[in-house]
């Protein structure tokens, strides 16, 4: 076979240190006709399977390693088998879980080892062999000598080896091998002056440090004697679940499903039969155990009052997992197949997704770590990779570009072209321009988008294993002590190892403050599993469009369709969720007609009418195209899944193949060959949009159960909401507002209420003191003490200030108090309060003196004008309580009953006249050289943005201004389910 000196590569996963992405040695493996490849990162082996996946793809033989540094010089160990493997594994993982590297620790953990199913290449740095010669000899079976560039002239040993380090393929990119080295070491290019050139050399090159034949023959000898897979052991890593009456596994799943089905009045034949079907898969397929430990780990959660979603993806099709509690769904009940999730045809591990409560996910990572042991539970790695805003930046810095510049360069990267550098390049002619003044930046930018730059969490994902973790994958050390797989998630199920998403979902959140808040304020407890799922006036307020804070129905389109749609049932809810997406939104219209036509002369073929009856004769779920298919060709659900998953990837070898066995199939089921085809056509016409029905339902349950809270307990509903948003001063005061049209009073920030949350007692609406810019915490913290241990102190307005001067209580926070009402409890108006804040906070010593509570003294009574509260109500919350000055102008406006407010611009092309207040203008060159803008506008209910045209503002420019309060006619338009408006006129401007 061909030489090659890559015995010692360093891959992209070395952050920062190298420019090779595995894909990019793969090509340059086989572009140099070489049939094996050598991988071995220093420490750490993020991209080993990734490699070893991408290398036997492309018929070459992958060699797995790991190299580390020694205090006499660097060694790069190779697994000759699996054994090997997890030698390697286990040192990795043991120097990537230090907090920092100690070499000397390190070391000591490196002779304990085994080695024979290694190859060691040691890479010597000192000149002196004699210290360290026997040692290594002694340790390591297949021991050979690595020449390098540094070492080349005094190392003579037999078993030696080019091994120099290789950190970048071509001498062409020494360049970019430059620019991430300064990145790495936030240093300029042109500090980085000591950087070894390090490329895979030609043979000429090579003679240079190393006799070739030597080379080659050492070369051959180690890659005769490794295996071609040795990170794969061929064994499913489930952890046996430790169950309390120490029985086996199966024995234990069936048990418990049979007694559950006992205990919910489910014993009857067809529950029996679905439950001894998919046992009978869940069984052969290893899984019991699984099904086992997640179903542990929901009830841990119910233990503890994290609420826990009904069910996500397919998962909720399964009998089983309703009966352990991990989904809500009966599955019979709602139609739902076993087989889309779990079937013996498809060799998938299965899935489960759980929703839990967001606020409290990390409990129950906690309880697992806990349970299973630090050695058997794992978080999985996520790689972030440098992105071209932040290759610009970066290259910006190293290149030493003014910030303005790269600022400006940046800004041009947006949603349309964030992946693509060309795209970005040929979108703006102001980065064309400085690509032709920043040559270099470009050109190193474009070559480091896509390296990765560290590693992170995968948002939801764990896996367990019921081996030492280290034995299967490499790990290092993450969150809380948890330990991580090196692996990202797309190489964990080739080695057995079952992901399982642990997700965290604001909604439940959300719907767990609002059960809390009903319980403090009506004393009443709700159970979701026990609400009506057919609530009249929930679905009128869901028909009504009212759907601000409900779960997947909020956004404008989807509100529109509901409305058409007229929605009456959970399952309606999941049939607009499933069709309001891209490609199935085409089928909206047609749905709503026939939904609201009383002909049913729609379905293709009698024989399906009960499958598609509830969907008036559109396929809307994956699992409809399953049924057809058993029903008129006779496939199993497990192999008409495979059929289905064929026309969604539209694989047409797999199809063609598919289409034949089903036409003959149904001809045999007495169709005639036209009306086959036809049925085929159909499916496969709606086949790729399907939507996962067990998925829909489960999740539509969610939106229901908010609407039901929403409809039934709406005060404490928008609480929570609002709770979920504090800061966000726009969706507070959305939230307020609808509130308020809804009929319920509220209490702004009180001094008397020192709260962080919103809350609803004694019919009102009571607002936190948090919510007030400038308070802050601490003296948030200093107030609800003082509220604790000297509540008397609260009955007059000058003790609770006397009180507060002592502890932290600032002129400006004392503005900011009185601007927001939080006085207003003691009778005066704010405007005395600020005109008499000298003589007020020149009071403690005398109150201090007298130590009388009920100190006081006498101050003007003055009113508040509506104007200025409202003024700085806008400065302190960043929203209006008391009024909004809008409506104080809309009062007094002509015709006011024909104008638009913000909320209800809800579709497109509602041509209307609207009143405004101008928030924000941002004006922009048009691509014929005119000025256009964009202008932010609001009113008591909402904002949008309005596009301004260059020949409209033009003719209006001076009445665009910030603050200006005007009458606009606008043309409502969507973009991305979100409504802006074209401006059209502007109709009047007020004063």
């Amino acid at each position: 076979m061909s030489y090659s000196n890559l015995l010692n590569i360093k891959s992209c996963f070395n952050f920062l240190k190298s420019t090779i992405k595995p894909q990019d040695y793969i090509v340059f493996l086989n572009k140099n006709k070489l049939n094996v490849g050598f991988y071995s990162d220093l420490n750490t082996m993020y991209g080993a399977a990734e490699f070893e996946n991408l290398a036997k793809k492309n018929n070459i033989k992958p060699i797995i390693g790991v190299s580390f540094k020694l205090t006499y010089g660097d060694i790069v160990l190779y697994a000759i088998n699996n054994k090997g493997y997890k030698v390697i594994s286990y040192l990795s993982s043991f120097i990537s879980n230090m907090d920092r590297i100690d070499s000397e620790l390190f070391e000591k953990e490196l002779y304990k080892q085994s080695f024979e199913n290694i190859i060691a290449i040691f890479c010597p740095s000192v000149e002196n062999l004699i210290n360290f010669k026997d040692k290594l000899n002694n340790c390591f079976k297949n021991l050979y000598y690595g020449i390098t560039k540094q070492n080349y002239k005094y190392l003579k040993e037999n078993k030696i080896i080019y091994a120099n380090q290789i950190s970048y393929l071509y001498e062409d990119d020494f360049f970019e091998y430059k620019v991430i080295n300064a990145i790495s070491e936030a240093k300029l290019v042109n500090e980085v002056n000591d950087l070894e050139k390090d490329f895979y050399l030609s043979n000429e090159d090579l003679k240079n440090y190393i006799d070739i034949d030597t080379h080659n023959k050492n070369m051959n000898e180690i890659i005769s004697i490794v295996e071609d897979d040795v990170i794969n052991d061929f064994k499913t890593h489930f952890l046996t679940y430790p169950n309390a009456l120490n029985m086996p596994s199966k024995n234990y799943l069936e048990k418990i499903c049979n007694d559950k089905l006992d205990d919910l009045k489910l014993n009857t034949q067809e529950y029996k039969e679905r439950l001894s079907l998919e046992l009978d898969v869940i069984f052969k397929m290893g899984f019991e155990d699984y099904f086992l430990i997640v179903s542990d780990m929901i009830n841990k959660a119910k233990e503890l009052n994290i609420l826990v979603g009904p069910g996500r993806g397919s998962a909720a099709g399964s009998l089983v997992s309703y009966l352990l509690g991990i989904t809500k769904l009966d599955p019979i009940k709602w139609g739902l197949l076993f087989e889309r999730f779990l079937n013996i045809d498809r060799v998938t591990l299965p899935d489960i997704d759980i929703d839990f409560q967001d606020d409290r996910r990390e409990e129950i990572l906690e309880y697992l770590f806990s349970k299973y042991g630090k050695n058997h539970f794992a978080t999985i790695t996520t790689f972030q990779t440098i992105g071209i805003k932040n290759a610009l930046r970066d290259c910006g810095r190293v290149f030493e570009i003014d910030i303005d510049d790269v600022n400006h360069m940046s800004k041009q990267i947006n949603d349309r072209n964030i992946l693509d550098f060309d795209k970005a390049l040929s979108d703006s002619k102001i980065l064309q321009k400085y690509q032709n003044k920043y040559p270099q930046v470009f050109e190193a930018a474009k070559k480091i988008v896509g390296l990765p730059r560290q590693t992170g969490t995968h948002a939801a994902g764990v896996v367990f294993c019921d081996e030492n973790l280290w034995d299967i994958v490499p790990t290092k050390v993450g969150i809380s002590g948890i330990l991580q797989t090196q692996y990202s998630m797309n190489y964990l199920e080739n080695i057995g190892l079952i992901k399982t998403d642990i997700l965290g979902l604001r909604n439940l959140s959300i719907i767990q403050e609002v059960l809390k808040l009903v319980y403090q304020s009506k004393k009443v407890r709700i159970d979701l599993d026990r609400i009506e799922l057919n609530d009249k006036n929930t679905f009128e307020l869901l028909r009504s469009g009212d759907t601000t804070g409900i779960f997947q129905l909020e956004s404008n389109g989807m509100t529109d369709v509901l409305m058409q749609m007229k929605v009456n049932s959970v399952e309606e809810i999941a049939i607009t969720s499933s069709l309001f997406r891209p490609g199935p939104k085409e089928n909206i219209p047609l749905y709503i007609k026939r939904k609201n036509s009383k002909t049913k002369n729609y379905i293709i073929d009698s024989n399906l009418e009960d499958i598609l009856d509830s969907t008036y004769g559109i396929i809307v779920y994956q699992e409809q195209v399953m049924e057809i298919l058993k029903r008129v060709a006779n496939f199993s659900l497990g192999k008409a899944d495979i059929v289905r998953r064929a026309m969604g990837k539209k694989d047409a070898k797999l199809m063609d193949q598919f289409k034949n066995e089903f036409i003959q199939n149904a001809i045999k089921n007495n169709y005639t060959d036209i009306k086959a085809n036809e049925l085929w056509h159909y499916i496969e016409r709606f086949a790729e949009y399907g939507f996962n029905k067990s998925h829909a339902i489960a999740y539509s349950l969610i939106g229901y159960w908010m609407a039901y809270l929403k409809t039934n307990y709406k005060a404490e509903f928008y609480c929570a909401l609002l709770n979920g948003v504090l800061g966000n001063e726009s969706k507070t005061s959305k939230y307020l507002s609808e509130l308020k049209k809804n009929g319920y009073n509220i209490n702004g920030p009180s001094i008397k209420n020192p709260n962080s949350i919103y809350y609803f007692s004694n019919n009102f609406v009571n607002m936190p003191l948090n919510i007030i810019k400038g308070i802050g915490p601490e003296f948030l913290n200093t107030i609800k003490k003082i509220y604790i241990n000297n509540k008397k102190a609260f009955d007059n307005l000058f003790t609770i200030i006397a009180e507060l001067l002592k502890n932290g209580l600032t002129e400006p926070r004392y503005l900011a108090l009185v601007y927001t009402g939080a006085f207003d409890c003691y009778g005066y108006s704010r405007k005395v309060l600020i005109d008499n804040k000298n003589t007020i906070l020149n009071l403690t010593d005398f109150i201090d003196i007298t130590n009388e509570n009920e100190f006081e003294i006498d101050l003007p009574e003055e009113k508040d004008s509506p104007e200025s509260l409202a003024l700085y109500e806008k400065e302190y919350l960043g929203f209006y309580i008391s009024s909004h000055p809008l409506t104080l102008i809309r009062e007094k406006l002509v015709n006011k009953e024909k104008l638009f407010y913000i909320s209800n611009l809800k579709k497109e092309n509602i041509v209307c006249e609207v009143f405004v207040t101008i928030d924000n203008i941002v004006t922009k060159t048009d691509k014929n050289g005119g000025q256009m803008c964009f202008v932010d506008v609001s009113d008591e209910t909402g904002e949008i943005i309005v596009t301004v045209f260059a020949s409209v503002y033009e003719k209006i420019k001076e009445q665009i201004k910030l603050d200006q309060k005007l009458i606009i006619r606008i043309k409502s338009q969507v973009f991305n389910n979100k409504v802006g408006a074209l401006l059209l006129d502007v109709v009047k401007v007020i004063k």
